[in-house]
């Protein structure tokens, strides 16, 4: 969904491929609910800036009425107020215009890999723990909903007590700090404040949360800043279920 056609053309002609089809495409928000009924698309692409609806309000429509289709916002801003507010509404990821066939790809993927897994997971398991079977708790940030989503779900499955979820780094340091988690996973990159700023704050104040990264820049540099800044662990995306599940006993044992 874009008013400017060059866009939405260029789009469609990076998506259509075997992964991807563009079921659809809108100019405006008018008839947005609408046309996912009729379409029943796994994705939207929305745009942030759009005639008669902005896509910050038809997100919130979207969100209402369809509270698990995962949706991405193009936008050409870098205003961190945007992305906190977007996050805040339930954004699952972002497409920052001008925008090249990985970047969207990158976005896309991790989207429906979190969406496929959730998925396995849902068949999979048929019930989650007991309140009184919780052993451990935890805090979870990260500023896709999707992806929030498959990792509380496999840290409930775990017998985790997810306490609380953050959309952006700094609400992360405030969960942490009101429920004194034993373990707190952070996406490096995180609205407001990222994740290895959050880390800092939360050291400071706490040290008996276990923190672990979680991003999809497997660099060693990053690593680096992690551990120095007092990370107990490090997990690459996109999450696998059973690895990741290891790691996180891994580090709650060490």
């Amino acid at each position: 969904m874009d008013d400017c056609v060059c866009i939405r053309t260029t789009l469609r002609a990076m998506l259509n491929s075997d992964e991807y089809v563009v079921a659809g495409e809108l100019s405006n928000g008018e008839n947005i609910l609408a046309t996912i009924a009729m379409l029943d698309p796994d994705i939207i692409c929305l745009d942030h800036l759009l005639p008669n609806k902005d896509g910050m309000h038809l997100l919130g429509e979207i969100r209402t009425a369809y509270p698990n289709l995962p949706v991405v916002m193009i936008t050409g801003s870098d205003d961190t107020t945007l992305q906190h507010v977007a996050a805040m509404l339930g954004i699952d990821g972002f497409i920052y215009k001008p925008f090249s066939q990985k970047k969207i790809f990158d976005v896309l993927q991790e989207i429906t890999h979190a969406k496929k897994q959730l998925m396995i997971l849902t068949r999979k398991y048929n019930s989650f723990p007991e309140d009184d079977t919780f052993h451990t708790t935890a805090v979870v940030a990260d500023d896709s909903r999707t992806v929030r989503r498959l990792l509380i779900t496999i840290l409930t499955q775990m017998g985790i007590e997810v306490v609380g979820e953050a959309y952006d780094g700094m609400q992360a340091t405030e969960l942490v700090a009101e429920h004194k988690p034993d373990i707190a996973c952070l996406d490096f990159d995180l609205p407001m404040m990222n994740g290895i700023e959050a880390l800092k704050i939360i050291r400071s104040k706490n040290d008996t949360t276990k923190i672990v990264m979680t991003t999809t820049l497997a660099s060693r540099k990053l690593l680096k800043l992690a551990v120095s800044a007092g990370a107990a662990g490090f997990i690459i995306k996109p999450f696998y279920p059973e690895t990741l599940k290891q790691n996180i006993s891994r580090i709650l044992q060490s």
